[in-house]
């Protein structure tokens, strides 16, 4: 197809001939396509009076995607889908960019960052010598040319999306030179600038006229940390240089390696957001950092300690969005829901929360908290450290070095008239009590253990000296949790659990009956960066301390016995909640199988 064939009428009849839209639809986005443009023009403009934008024409699919229409089974229209079309129509391969696994050097080896901008197009590997180069205009033979003659390589196209195209040029281009720059001018040290409050990151296109080089670079790592959706940013020493990594969805992603010498530089950076001593870096230190995305406060909690090489840095991101749920999306089935219900209904008693770092114990019990907040009752928390700022309750940090431990913290907080009251973890005896006297004395307590089921809680708690009567009387319900990652909707396909896979999970197969469960997975597309799995979801295991189990703790009863006694109340296993959640399509066996600690 010819260049000046692409049109938006070319577009929209695209759409309805894949059964996207209806020719209603399609006459209607037809129609509104002058007025759009111009709009679309007129702000890339603007745009392009800011430093170094270099200005691009704005195409039919970028016009078509702006309209934000709804598609014939109910989904988005928007530009990747679009992309994906035009795609298969020119017979190329369409590519979601994986910012993950740009190649930063090939990329800057390639092309200057003018010439990438202003012809939309990006490296994205190479092949002997053949280069994959992503484009936004299947239809421009002339581009092709062009980039055959100033790369001296054959060309393999494969279609993107311009936004994504552009966004990666803007990153790779950014943070490589912020980099470069700040390794070239370290000598001279970063002008870092006075701590404030409420630290205001520029917008990502905007850092291009920012010269501070290593405030640059800090900026591009929480813009890439925000927009992957990381819940942690690792900035680890090496011998010869500096890795970042970023844990999206529990795993952990290589992202960058800086500079040796830039290394010191970054970390000086975060340690002033952060409030910590930037000249002490013999002993570990916390700090946080409150920033804005999107329009929300985010809080970013900042660690840092010696290693080997250096200092390293974890930056542990909590976003409102994400560690304020409403209890209904935390993953619960419905009969969990309503005993957590129970449990936080009660006016008195004590509800532990166990499972590893990493489990979701925070999201549940802030977003349960949230739930209770009112401005009837007056809500405590003590903490070490503080997760989240959160203004519809009291939050105590626990300082020991100036003798505010927890257990101290919770003893005056009891002076406080609190009705309900979260402590931080269970690590030590004296906290252990302190907690129950609290339940004893007409709160509703919740708290914190690193167990690896519920009824073992028990016997943990008992071993940290709390009487086993004490415990029976306040003790209302104890919870185990994890966090299974998601079989990604737009690629979900369907299986068969084998025997054998349904023998690991102790699935029970009915004598004499062919088996045959069906499951999900995800093939791999280009919303999940070929992973098959997005997002992630509680699993469960909620217990009741009935008047059974509650006899078994007075007479001192085993892990084993407690279980059983549990189970026997109806407890579903955290075992039972994954495959369940399998059987339902939310997961897949290989995620299971991984997070329960299995062999595939």
């Amino acid at each position: 197809m010819r260049q000046e064939e692409y049109t938006v009428a070319f577009v929209a009849q695209l759409l309805v001939k894949h059964n996207i839209l209806d020719a209603h639809k399609a006459r209607e986005c037809i129609n509104k396509a002058p007025i759009i443009q111009a709009r679309l023009e007129k702000e890339q403009k603007e745009r392009g009076a800011s430093q170094r934008f270099i200005r691009y024409e704005v195409s039919p699919s970028e016009v078509v995607a702006s309209m934000e229409m709804t598609a014939l089974d109910g989904t988005a229209v928007d530009e990747d889908r679009i992309m994906e079309l035009l795609a298969g129509h020119a017979g190329l391969p369409y590519r979601k960019i994986d910012p993950l696994k740009l190649d930063a050097d090939l990329i800057s080896e390639t092309m200057t960052r003018p010439f990438a901008q202003r012809h939309v197009c990006l490296p994205l590997e190479r092949r002997g010598m053949r280069l994959v180069m992503a484009i936004d205009n299947p239809y421009d033979l002339t581009l092709l040319h062009t980039l055959r003659d100033f790369t001296q390589h054959e060309i393999e196209q494969v279609v993107a999306s311009k936004s994504d195209i552009l966004k990666s040029i803007t990153e790779i281009y950014g943070f490589k030179n912020a980099v470069k720059s700040a390794n070239a001018e370290l000598a001279r040290g970063p002008d870092i600038g006075n701590l404030e409050q409420l630290v205001q990151l520029s917008n990502v296109n905007d850092l291009d006229g920012e010269d501070r080089h290593v405030i640059k670079a800090v900026e591009y790592i929480f813009h890439y940390a925000f927009d992957q959706r990381a819940s942690d940013i690792h900035i680890e020493p090496k011998r010869q240089s500096s890795l970042i990594r970023m844990r999206i969805d529990g795993v952990l992603h290589d992202i960058y390696n800086l500079p040796r010498h830039v290394h010191l530089a970054v970390t000086s950076r975060i340690k002033m957001l952060s409030r910590m001593d930037i000249s002490e870096r013999r002993r570990p230190q916390d700090g946080r950092i409150k920033t804005e995305r999107a329009g929300r406060e985010v809080e970013l909690r900042v660690s840092s300690m010696p290693v080997a090489f250096g200092e390293k840095i974890v930056i542990r991101i909590f976003d409102p969005e994400v560690v304020l749920q409403e209890l209904s999306e935390v993953g619960f089935f419905e009969d969990e829901l309503t005993l957590w219900h129970e449990f936080m209904n009660r006016r008195n008693g004590l509800v532990l929360v166990t499972g590893p770092t990493g489990s979701g114990k925070t999201t549940t019990l802030y977003s349960t908290l949230r739930k209770l907040a009112d401005p009837r009752i007056n809500i405590t928390t003590i903490e070490d450290p503080i997760e989240l700022i959160v203004e519809e309750f009291n939050q105590c940090l626990v300082q020991s070095r100036i003798g505010v431990t927890l257990a101290s913290a919770l003893r005056t907080v009891l002076r406080q008239d609190p009705d309900s009251v979260m402590c931080g973890a269970i690590r030590d005896a004296e906290t252990a009590q302190m907690a129950v006297q609290a339940a004893m004395t007409g709160h509703l307590v919740f708290s914190t253990l690193h167990t690896n089921n519920a009824p073992s809680t028990i016997n943990r708690m008992v071993d940290l000296g709390v009487e086993p009567f004490k415990l029976a009387s306040v003790l209302v319900g104890v919870m185990a949790q994890r966090l299974l990652r998601k079989v990604c909707d737009h690629c979900r396909a369907e299986t068969g659990l084998t025997t054998e896979q349904a023998s690991m999970l102790d699935i029970k197969i009915p004598a004499g009956q062919d088996f045959n469960l069906p499951v999900h997975y995800g093939v791999g597309c280009v919303r999940c960066r070929n992973t098959g799995l997005f997002g992630r979801t509680g699993i469960f295991e909620v217990m009741k301390i009935t008047s059974g189990v509650r006899r078994l703790i007075k007479q001192g009863g085993t892990a084993e016995e407690l279980y059983a006694a549990a189970r026997a109340d109806g407890m579903r296993s955290l075992k039972e909640s994954a495959v369940h959640k399998m059987a339902r399509g939310m997961t897949s066996f290989e995620e299971v199988a991984f997070v329960l600690g299995e062999t595939v």
